[in-house]
């Protein structure tokens, strides 16, 4: 499959439509990567060999029903073309470190780096009581931020052209996944020494938006939204 299958837009996420509404059965059609988030901001998604993993904190990782409805997914069946064996990478050089393979700017990849990480942090949000609700600035003062060390794992993410910055978190949007499958979240940076790096190019992107009345009456601030991107995703 060369192309990304995604609910909702990155853009929506941030200016508020955080429902689940699209069962991850529907979406998944057998893909075996990716990324997003649960209903309300409860977690943060890593989708890996056709298994979605709920990272929340407080709480152990978590395998996600595949009846469970989702705000904001991105899935691809990910079979690399291409995979280098990297050093010294980190979340600084990963983009010079891609570009040296590919020409990277105007296209979409799935990215995922794979070895052991010198030092790695990753944030998780902590789940909402049931009738709570919150705000997308809100969600960025109530995450907890953890850092490991010598930690196994992978990353498994996109990279998304800066021209489509409000479909998808322009440049990197990684999360992280330990080898044992109980430790996740989305990163902030990370060092490796040595890593192997993975990629594989997504020709299309295809988008199904929400259908919910809140979303179609929703009034986004498309003037806010890359500032709020930035804020919660980077």
């Amino acid at each position: 499959m060369t192309k990304i299958i995604q609910f909702s837009t990155i853009g929506a996420l941030m200016a508020g439509h955080v429902q689940g509404e699209r069962d991850f059965a529907k979406l998944s059609c057998g893909c075996n990567f990716g990324l997003g988030c649960s209903a309300n901001l409860n977690g943060e998604l890593t989708i890996y060999d056709g298994t979605a993993y709920e990272a929340t904190a407080g709480q152990s990782l978590e395998t996600l029903d595949y009846e469970e409805k989702v705000p904001f997914i991105q899935l691809t069946n990910f079979n690399p073309e291409h995979e280098y064996v990297v050093e010294h990478v980190n979340h600084k050089n990963i983009e010079a470190c891609l570009k040296r393979f590919i020409q990277a700017q105007n296209i979409f990849i799935a990215v995922s780096l794979q070895g052991v990480f010198e030092q790695i942090i990753f944030r998780r949000p902590y789940s909402l009581a049931d009738g709570e609700e919150r705000n997308v600035d809100e969600l960025a003062e109530t995450q907890k931020v953890d850092t490991f060390h010598q930690i196994e794992g992978r990353l498994i993410g996109f990279w998304t052209p800066e021209l489509f910055g409000r479909v998808s978190v322009p440049g990197f949007h990684f999360h992280f996944l330990d080898e044992s499958k109980q430790i996740s979240g989305h990163v902030l940076e990370f060092y490796m020494n040595y890593a192997q790096l993975s990629f594989q190019e997504k020709q299309t992107i295809e988008i199904t938006n929400p259908k919910s009345n809140s979303y179609k009456k929703m009034n986004i601030d498309v003037n806010m939204l890359d500032e709020m991107i930035q804020k919660i995703e980077k």
